[in-house]
C-alpha cells in the first residue's frame, strides 16, 4: 500500500475548528506559516547556543550503528557530557563517541527556560502540556521508532529535516502482525513502518513525507508514527497539548469486541452458555497478559520465571502487592 502526504494548510488547527481553522483530532497536518517568525527558527545555530549552553550539563542517548541508529529511552544508554561536546558531534564538527547522540533538554530541566524564552505556545484550545514538551537534538540517521502518544503532538522543525511516517490508530492491530511481543509491548524498537520498510504492507491509512525546517507536523493522538532524522545539526521542538479523545471505551470494548460480541448478539438467557463465553473471553486476556510479562522479563533481563510470576499475580492478587 502506498502512502500520502499530510495537507498542507497555513493555520493551526484549534478546538472545534473555530474561526475557519482545521479542525483539531481529526487528521494530520503539515503547517507551513507558523515557526518562521519564532526567534528559535531565526536564530538558533551552533555558535549561538554553545554560547548560551555551551557548560551546562547533559546526558543525550548514545545509538548503536548496528541497531539502525534507533533511539528508545527503555534500551539506549546516555552519557553525561557538557553541551558544548555534545552539540559539536550533533553538528558534525567534532566526534565525541563511536555512533550517534540524541539529546532532549525537556521541560523542568537545566537551560530549558533559556530556550523557552525564543517559541512561544500557541492556541490550538486545548490545554497546554509543558512536562511533555522538550527541545530535541539530533542527527542524520537517527530514528524514533513507531509509538503512540495519548495527547495533540506538534513537531515543530526549528533546524534540518525529518521523514515522518504515521499509521491510523485502526490500523495498529494490522500493523503489528509478525512482530516480537518485546516489540509490540514497546520493550524494544518497533519495527520501520515507511515505505521502504514495509512496501507491501495491507493497511489502509498511512502518511509519509519530509517535515523541512519552519513547518509543524500535527500528529492526532494514538496515531502511531516513526520519525528519521535526515540532517545533522537538527532540532525539533514537540509540544503536546490535553486530548479528550480516547482509543478505550469500556462499554464499546465490552460489548463489541471478541467472544463477548457473541453474548451481546445473542439474547440467550442460558447462564452455563454465557458463563462458558465469559470464561474463554478471560483466558484470553490472561494469554496476552502472560506474552506481556513474558517480552518484559526478557528485555529487563529478569532473573525469574515469568510464567510463575504471571501466575502469581493473578492466583495470589494480595500477596503479590
Amino acid at each position: 500500500m502506498s502512502a500520502r502526504e499530510a495537507t498542507r494548510v497555513a493555520a493551526l488547527p484549534v478546538r472545534g475548528g473555530r474561526d475557519g481553522r482545521p479542525l483539531l483530532g481529526e487528521s494530520p497536518l503539515l503547517i507551513t506559516d507558523v515557526v518562521t517568525g519564532w526567534a528559535c527558527y531565526r536564530e538558533w545555530d551552533l555558535a549561538s547556543l554553545t554560547r548560551r549552553l555551551g557548560h551546562l550539563e547533559v546526558a543525550p542517548f548514545v545509538t548503536d550503528r548496528a541497531a539502525g541508529n534507533t533511539v528508545l529511552k527503555q534500551v539506549n544508554a546516555t552519557r553525561t557530557m557538557s553541551f558544548e561536546d555534545a552539540a559539536a558531534h550533533l553538528f558534525g564538527r567534532r566526534r565525541v563517541v563511536d555512533g550517534s547522540l540524541y539529546l532532549r533538554i525537556g521541560a523542568g530541566s537545566d537551560g530549558f527556560d533559556e530556550l523557552a524564552r525564543d517559541f512561544p505556545v500557541p492556541d490550538v484550545g486545548a490545554a497546554y502540556r509543558p512536562e511533555a514538551t522538550g527541545v530535541w537534538f539530533s542527527q542524520t540517521g537517527n530514528v524514533t521508532p513507531g509509538h503512540h502518544d495519548w495527547w495533540h503532538s506538534f513537531l515543530i522543525q526549528v533546524r534540518g529535516t525529518k521523514r515522518y511516517t504515521l499509521v491510523h490508530p485502526l490500523d495498529t492491530v494490522n500493523l503489528q502482525v509478525g512482530w516480537a511481543d518485546r516489540e509490540r509491548y514497546d520493550v524494544a524498537p518497533a519495527p520501520g513502518l515507511g515505505l521502504a520498510a514495509r512496501p507491501d504492507w495491507s493497511g489502509e491509512v498511512r502518511y509519509e513525507g519530509v517535515l523541512s525546517a519552519g513547518e509543524i507536523l500535527y500528529i492526532p493522538p494514538f496515531w502511531v508514527h516513526e520519525v528519521e532524522t535526515l540532517t545533522d545539526g537538527n532540532i525539533s521542538l514537540p509540544m503536546r497539548f490535553a486530548t479528550t479523545q480516547s482509543v478505550a471505551s469500556d462499554l464499546h470494548q465490552l460489548s463489541q469486541n471478541g467472544l463477548l460480541r457473541d453474548v451481546t448478539n445473542r439474547p440467550t438467557r442460558d447462564v452455563g452458555a454465557i458463563t462458558e463465553l465469559l470464561w474463554r473471553n478471560r483466558q484470553e486476556f490472561l494469554a496476552r497478559e502472560r506474552d506481556f510479562v513474558r517480552a518484559l522479563a526478557a528485555a529487563r533481563e529478569l532473573d525469574l520465571d515469568a510464567d510463575r510470576w504471571a501466575d502469581g499475580l493473578r492466583h495470589d492478587e494480595g500477596e503479590s502487592r
